[in-house]
């Protein structure tokens, strides 16, 4: 028998990517479902640009090859709605009788298929928009199917909870879909300079469809420019905010953009206005949002690209944001108050471009890391850096050679004659808990360097002042700072123990490896941190680390002088320094001095533009906001500067100039 035809076969929207890169694992996945007998559910998900389209042609591929009728079906162009899914899925069928019900018509076409022996599986792809349709297919449309069934959601979104409390729920594989490592790229790129390889890769954060823009470019012109970042950017933010129903939520998306992280309350700050929850829950089940620990996010890719879209279309208004973004930061700065180290993070996170324009960092790479603490899990991430020993090179850095002989790091010459290793072991680290090492990971989770810290408190206060590296700079503690130290619970600071990354020709991993351990670490207390490596010294001054002259070392070798830092941030010093930090990036963290009229600052963008000839529809559209809140804002401006209208405010705020 002939299987029929696909005449839905044009809808199916997959990008042409410009390389051939296979998903063995997910065709792995269908191919074991389809060499089962019973029923399945496969639910393939992953934010925009990852494949997902592509992917089902894959599929669709493999079951014709084994003679199983595939059955595709885009949500995109239907209505959220039983019969208009039941009516696609009927064309897709070429079974259309107009005597009967879809839902008659589809089953009578199953049982032929069924009497023939041939299996079939059902796919619907951009199902994030037949979400509200969840209870139907489970209530009503699964139920109707044969125990042979293979039915396949695919879509930017996970499967909502409601269906693990589903009868279905075992039946459920489920395929996140993420980009890929440079590692998978590198067959794709042979047309192409390895600098623009890596260029790419790191511009569209792994992002399939956006890499493919990339390489298009590239493999046309061998060179990139501003002009084409600014392209792609267009393009994946046209792509991604196909998801919205309306644009509503837009506003919050791009204040959201400003940041790592949002929350309710940070939204209303910046955009000073009430935000209702039913719309904040809308906002972050947006597919390119991520739930964190410490609030939401959105995808790195989406970000940079929204972030860039806003700033060149409103410059303005994206200094507004961001500016108020670091002012809503500088609020927790408060002397009753101890800061976390999320809020520390997003502060830091915040000073990225002016960081990046002071040649400290690049922002955008450095978001492509993160940093976890490690458990007893981890230890085969760690140990490998303790079987290697660090050895200069040419230019006086640390590099890595393999030392299978070694138990620890080698020692080169410890100072006196001492026997003890400069460098860590594994015992060393048992010692004081593996929780205290740092994991610096790449996207794709792979470890790339770590970070040892040891706790500064009674338990290992005399460990510290014998030990190399850190004798130096205890030693020469007084009796009165001992006893504050040995009196308190808490750890009176941190020493930053040892920084290492795999590769140490990658500049990207150094930087993060500091960038993202800073924020852990910031507290209430005394930092210290002692290296050799002209690098870190140069990064630890930058952070205004203060050299302690007189714990200079030769603990690492005697041709290897190691200088040792210290901050202290004791007595309420933390703000102090986070501000003086901003300041000497030329970012004045000052509260925005409060015109007489104590204008909030969105009153001030209204009274600005007003003064500018806009009109409500006009500000309406350049503020992001409802004529109705145009004219509630103008009421209060009214109020404060005891005016009447337009005209009369336009005179008095003229006359302050």
């Amino acid at each position: 028998m002939n299987l029929p035809d696909n005449p839905n076969h044009e809808q199916i929207q997959s990008k042409a990517f410009p390389f051939n890169i296979t998903r063995e694992k997910e065709l792995a996945v269908f191919s074991r479902l389809l060499d089962q007998d019973g029923s399945s559910i496969l639910s393939v998900y992953g934010q925009p640009g990852t494949g997902k389209s592509e992917l089902m042609t894959h599929y669709q591929k493999e079951a014709s090859d084994r003679d199983i009728v595939f059955y595709l079906v885009n949500a995109q162009y239907s209505k959220a709605e039983p019969s208009a899914f039941l009516q696609l899925l009927l064309e897709q069928m070429g079974a259309s009788n107009l005597y009967i019900s879809p839902l008659e018509a589809i089953n009578m076409h199953i049982q032929h298929l069924e009497q023939q022996g041939i299996r079939f599986v059902i796919a619907i792809d951009s199902y994030e928009r037949f979400e509200k349709l969840d209870e139907w297919f489970r209530q009503s449309f699964l139920p109707s199917l044969p125990s042979s069934s293979i039915l396949i959601f695919c879509g930017r979104k996970k499967l909502r909870e409601s269906w693990r409390a589903s009868i279905w729920y075992p039946f459920i594989t489920s395929i996140e879909l993420k980009g890929f490592s440079i590692g998978q790229y590198d067959s794709a790129f042979r047309t192409l300079k390895p600098e623009l390889t890596k260029l790419a890769w790191q511009f569209s954060s792994g992002n399939p469809y956006a890499l493919s823009l990339c390489v298009q470019k590239l493999n046309e012109t061998q060179e990139w420019n501003e002009k084409d970042e600014q392209k792609i950017y267009r393009t994946v933010v046209q792509e991604w905010l196909s998801e919205l129903e309306d644009d509503r939520l837009l506003p919050y998306i791009e204040v959201a953009s400003i940041g790592h992280h949002i929350q309710q309350e940070k939204l209303e700050v910046m955009l000073d206005q009430t935000i209702s929850r039913k719309d904040f829950e809308a906002l972050v089940s947006l597919s390119f949002f991520e739930e964190t620990e410490s609030g939401w996010q959105l995808n790195t890719l989406f970000q940079r690209a929204m972030r860039d879209d806003l700033r060149r279309r409103k410059p303005t208004y994206y200094h507004q944001l961001w500016k108020r973004a670091l002012l809503y930061c500088r609020s927790f700065f408060k002397h009753d108050r101890v800061m976390d180290s999320t809020e520390i993070s997003e502060f830091f996170y915040l000073l990225g471009e002016p960081m990046m324009r002071a040649s400290l960092f690049d922002h955008d790479t450095l978001s492509t890391y993160s940093m976890t603490s490690a458990s007893s899990d981890d230890w085969d991430e760690v140990i490998p850096y303790l079987k290697n020993h660090p050895t200069m090179n040419d230019a006086g850095e640390a590099s890595f050679i393999n030392d299978q002989s070694t138990q620890g790091f080698q020692q080169r010459a410890p100072k006196n004659g001492d026997k003890e290793s400069a460098y860590i072991t594994k015992e060393m680290i048992e010692s004081v808990g593996i929780q205290h090492v740092k994991l610096l990971r790449h996207r794709g989770g792979k470890v790339i360097g770590i970070a040892f810290l040891i706790p500064i408190q009674s338990s290992t206060l005399k460990k510290l002042q014998q030990s190399p590296v850190t004798r130096s700079y205890f030693k020469r503690l007084s009796s009165a700072e001992e006893k504050r130290i040995l009196s308190q619970d808490k750890p009176a600071g941190w020493v930053i123990r040892y920084l290492g990354v795999k590769n140490v020709n990658q500049m990207e991993d150094r930087q993060a490896l500091l960038y993202h351990l800073l924020p852990l670490v910031l507290t209430e207390g005394i930092l210290v941190a002692s290296t050799p490596l002209p690098f870190y010294q140069d990064l630890l001054e930058q952070f205004r680390f203060n050299v302690v002259h007189d714990a200079m070392h030769f603990d690492y070798g005697p041709d290897r002088p190691s200088r040792t830092y210290e901050l202290d941030l004791r007595n309420a010093r933390l703000s102090q320094y986070l501000e003086t930090f901003a300041q000497a990036l030329g970012v004045n963290l000052t509260e925005t001095p409060h015109h007489p009229f104590q204008f909030t600052p969105r009153e001030e963008e209204v009274v600005t533009l007003v003064i500018q000839g806009y009109s409500n529809a006009n500000l309406a559209a350049e503020l992001s906001l409802s004529e109705v809140t145009i004219k509630k804002h103008l009421s209060r401006i009214y109020e404060k500067t005891g005016v009447k209208n337009r005209t009369q405010l336009t005179r008095i705020m003229l006359e302050r100039k």
